[in-house]
């Protein structure tokens, strides 16, 4: 039913939910509807020691008796006293009875009254236990209860074990592991999904991120765009781009440069090369703290800004747009992005048109590029150089040179391309016909930039890549090679079409039909015509040889 699309059963499964009594096709039904989050608080909470007791009824402390072959430390519950041993197995009971893994309301009812970072050490020592024991695919609820109460501290454990996984030909459970991760709760977590999702190589795993954020945005009943934006953290910068950094007898200041690089300076106000190891007159354990902090500091600013970088070439690309009260809330509010926002050139649009271009100025002013003030009105997204006249790019650029201002991602000095006028009337783009070149050159290069493979046919072998964003789809097509053998196999570039829809719905049983659909070349939207291009010629930039097109089909 999901497949065929939960829409138009709502009414029917909303009222089977009413109903049903069984426990498993409940939760089924819940995750079906994407109402998982309906917690057992609706149906009034036990005690927690009631709670724990029925969790367990029926002998289920079977499910979680290997882990306790060797000891767990102690956890606390808040009132001083030790959490029993039948209480912390009933919240793993509460993730391995369920039948969609997920979030656990009974565990998160348990867990309110014990001390958190013992529990997360539980968690933790948990799942290094299942990692020891083989990590059985059927035990892949330990994923969601060292996430949700793993803290912090989980996300680089499970980050470098999906990886792992996903290196040594465990792609599900890789891909299991970043859905778990999702459901963490903290921005670095999602941060890190959000990165995954953008530019991890495995593609059993790359999807999985992209559909984990979707889950929790629509969780939250906001865009994923939208809750990509309420995650960048501020990494603890106040209002003038500061933050500081305690040793008790002493402080540093660390400020984020329009660079986005970090400079240290001293009570004195003395620039120092980096902060400094603490010192036999600092508080030792505040000191050795605060290094620390600023270590994990620096790992947390350099994931954030290549996410960031990341998304804002994508906003380029797509030309996603903010209403002014969401664009100042991320870009002029948020330390980090107000660094990203000073070194590019924005635009005011209309129903899609550019109307007015604008640069937000180091003392919060918004300059046009005559260098008048402007008062921000409308939707504003990420100037294409293919929207700006000779004049106006020239003119910008000289702007950013006068300040000494080097843009965060290439803008301005974008390549673009246009549709010329022999192409326009037709629906194969042919540029790249012929180009031979090695088949994990292209394959790598396209995956790495967001592109599918296509559908895989007899023999396991493939014969496009496509790209596609919500009413547009663009296809390459190929000589193909088999999954798994492009390192081996040469091959040859063939035509590149466009669709006014995304290539994912393509009717495979019916080519014809879908290929009457193609678009004529004059009328693709320019950005994106341009910005494929420029992917392709990235993609295909190992080529040394150019063969004749169409006539290299027939080889």
């Amino acid at each position: 039913i999901k497949r065929w699309g939960v829409a138009q059963y709502q009414e029917e499964l909303a009222q089977a939910l009413e109903k049903e009594k069984s426990k498993k096709l409940k939760e089924l039904l819940q995750e079906c509807l994407g109402i998982e989050a309906i917690t057992a608080q609706a149906e009034g909470e036990k005690l927690p020691k009631d709670l724990a007791t029925e969790l367990l009824k029926g002998g289920k402390s079977r499910k979680v008796a290997w882990a306790y072959e060797t000891p767990f430390s102690q956890v606390h519950k808040l009132d001083g006293s030790v959490a029993e041993e039948k209480y912390l197995q009933a919240l793993l009971v509460a993730y391995a009875d369920k039948t969609v893994p997920g979030i656990s309301a009974e565990a998160a009812q348990l867990a309110k009254g014990l001390h958190q970072e013992e529990l997360a050490q539980f968690v933790s020592e948990l799942f290094s236990k299942w990692l020891e024991s083989g990590a059985e695919a059927k035990k892949k609820w330990v994923l969601y209860a060292f996430s949700v109460h793993g803290g912090d501290g989980a996300v680089p454990v499970l980050t470098k074990q999906l990886q792992d996984w996903a290196q040594h030909s465990r792609g599900a459970l890789a891909a299991e592991a970043v859905r778990a991760m999702a459901f963490n709760g903290g921005s670095q977590a999602l941060l890190q999904v959000d990165q995954i999702a953008r530019k991890f190589k495995f593609r059993q795993v790359k999807p999985a991120a992209a559909a984990a954020l979707e889950a929790a945005a629509t969780a939250l009943g906001i865009s994923r765009e939208q809750l990509e934006d309420r995650i960048v953290p501020n990494l603890g910068f106040d209002e003038s781009l500061k933050r500081t950094f305690d040793y008790g007898t002493r402080s540093f200041q660390v400020y984020l440069t329009p660079t986005l690089e970090l400079e240290v300076f001293d009570e004195g106000g003395k620039r120092l090369k980096n902060l400094p190891a603490p010192g036999k007159r600092d508080e030792e354990e505040k000191a050795a703290a605060a290094y620390q902090e600023f270590k994990q500091f620096k790992k947390q600013l350099k994931t954030v800004t290549a996410n960031q970088k990341l998304r804002l070439e994508q906003a380029l690309f797509t030309e996603r747009l903010w209403n002014t009260e969401q664009w100042e809330e991320l870009f002029v509010k948020n330390p980090v992005m107000h660094q990203f926002a000073i070194g590019l050139i924005w635009g005011i649009y209309e129903e899609g048109v550019l109307k007015e271009t604008f640069r937000y100025m180091e003392d919060g002013s918004f300059n046009t590029r005559e260098e008048e003030e402007l008062e921000l009105n409308g939707w504003i997204g990420l100037v294409h150089p293919i929207e700006l006249s000779v004049e106006e790019l020239a003119g910008w650029k000289e702007q950013l040179a006068d300040y000494e201002i080097t843009q965060p991602i290439e803008q301005l000095d974008r390549p673009v391309y246009r549709v010329t006028e022999e192409e326009k009337k037709e629906k194969e783009l042919t540029r790249f016909g012929g180009k031979l070149l090695n088949g994990l050159s292209l394959s790598g290069k396209l995956l790495g930039m967001g592109w599918y493979r296509g559908v895989i046919e007899d023999a396991g072998c493939f014969y496009s890549f496509y790209h596609e964003q919500e009413k547009l789809g663009v296809e390459v097509e190929f000589s193909g090679c088999g999954v798994g053998y492009e390192s081996e196999e040469e091959i040859i570039v063939y035509g590149v079409s466009f669709y006014p829809e995304k290539i994912s719905k393509k009717p495979y049983g019916n080519v014809k039909q879908w290929e009457s659909t193609r678009l004529p070349l004059e009328e693709v939207d320019p950005r994106y015509f341009s910005e494929i291009v420029l992917q392709l010629h990235k993609a295909t930039a190992s080529s040394q040889e150019q063969l004749a097109y169409p006539e290299c089909k027939e080889h």
